[in-house]
């Protein structure tokens, strides 16, 4: 077996994808041809060096497009939620609600999923944008960061997709309802739903944003399966434990700890939702919006802490 040969079955066995072991191939194939006598290096360390560097490479790269997919994602839902409060007097959760009459039984549990998968999406993208950036000096990760790099990627990308899902169907509901009883009971639909859907509201832009802007959003993160599913499978094989939620945050030499974090960042939406249902004239509202998003924060600190790498210990 010649030099090439050997590189190609270590390259083969370290995971390295056809199209990049082939170039790899022809760059040392006329390095040889230039140069039968050059040394360069053991088949084994060079091809451990490629998993290495592509698979940091891979790690970043499917963390930095979930995060710029999810951030898209994240200005609908934001316009969605303002415009959508001003639509009923006030945020959403706070002031004015359509006659409960209007709504289907389904509504509030529909609202539950979208409240708590587009939170999960934008945690999950944000702290990947984080780890990415805290590390990108480094030249090669370990295999413990790349696996939560990976891991926020997927499950922001999982939740985005599943917020899009819901989006479409809740902007139906809190645009106009399609569907009211009549007093006796029947069933009556708008004859013209659809034209007098967006025609007839003051909301007519951000509902074609969420109807079209849903999909759209959809496909493009189902779009970046290729490359986190690229990312899973080629890893660095660097030794290391992975960093926690300090160093997300650049705080890992300081007193502070991942639960300490967590509990301050609680406290804060708490006070920050609060200052919103004073604002909007509902304090109580606003109160216990901030305890349930608050809640929320430390059920998914608990959780999903140890498999999103904010701690390192159950």
């Amino acid at each position: 077996m010649n030099y090439l040969d050997a590189l190609e079955s270590e390259l083969t066995r370290a995971g390295i994808p056809g199209r990049r072991r082939a170039r790899i191939l022809t760059e040392f194939a006329d390095h040889l041809h230039e140069n039968p006598e050059a040394e360069l290096g053991a088949p084994r360390e060079l091809a451990c060096q490629f998993a290495d560097e592509l698979g940091t490479q891979l790690a970043r790269s499917a963390a930095y497009r979930a995060f710029g997919i999810l951030a898209v994602a994240a200005t609908v839902l934001v316009v969605m939620f303002l415009k959508g409060g001003r639509m009923w007097g006030g945020w959403v959760g706070y002031g004015s609600h359509p006659t409960s009459a209007y709504m289907p039984s389904w509504w509030v549990p529909l609202m539950v999923v979208w409240f708590i998968s587009a939170q999960v999406a934008l945690a999950a993208g944000a702290l990947a944008l984080l780890r990415t950036w805290r590390l990108r000096q480094q030249h090669v990760i370990t295999a413990a960061d790349a696996a939560i790099l990976n891991r926020r990627a997927a499950l922001g990308l999982a939740a985005g997709a599943v917020t899009m899902l819901v989006l479409p169907a809740t902007d139906l509901m809190l645009a106009r309802p399609l569907i009211y009883r009549l007093p006796g009971g029947g069933i009556e639909r708008a004859a013209d739903q659809w034209h007098s859907l967006f025609a007839e509201t003051p909301t007519s832009w951000w509902g074609y944003v969420a109807i079209i802007g849903g999909p759209l959003l959809i496909v493009a993160m189902v779009s970046t399966i290729p490359s986190v599913l690229a990312a899973a499978r080629l890893r660095p094989r660097q030794e290391g434990v992975a960093g926690d939620l300090t160093l997300d945050l650049g705080v890992q030499n300081t007193p502070l700890t991942p639960r300490y974090i967590a509990l301050t960042l609680s406290a804060a939406i708490v006070l920050v939702m609060l200052a919103i249902g004073i604002g909007s004239s509902n304090p109580v509202a606003g109160l216990a919006r901030g305890l349930l998003d608050a809640s929320l924060c430390m059920i998914g600190f608990t959780v999903l802490g140890v498999y999103l790498g904010l701690r390192t210990t159950n």
